[in-house]
């Protein structure tokens, strides 16, 4: 077998555009509302006893802010990393890379 072209795990050609609202969570911050290109890697999910979300957590104020998941490919939903509040069952189950992007919310 030969390897034609590396992969990088990243799903080709797709992004979307968003503004930080900090909606979704319920969360103390205030959202700075910055508009910002998304791409696959900046995705993540909350999952909850009841439902999954899917949003970005801000670069700039750390906000998290909920998409709507019907214009997120099947692919970026099933593969990106998931976030938790400190101290809920579901941040003990995350992985080290995952607890750590959970730190600033």
């Amino acid at each position: 077998m030969e390897r034609l072209e590396k992969g990088n795990y990243k799903l080709p050609n797709w992004s979307m555009e968003a503004r930080c609202t900090g909606n979704g969570w319920g969360q103390k911050k205030k959202p700075c509302y910055g508009k910002w290109k998304l791409e696959d890697g900046d995705i993540l999910k909350r999952v909850t006893s009841e439902t999954t979300y899917y949003g970005f957590i801000c670069p700039d104020c750390h906000c998290f802010t909920e998409l709507d998941s019907e214009k997120i490919p099947l692919e970026v939903r099933e593969y990106c990393p998931q976030v938790a509040a400190r101290g809920s069952d579901h941040y003990e189950k995350l992985t080290d890379e995952e607890k750590k992007l959970s730190e600033v919310l």
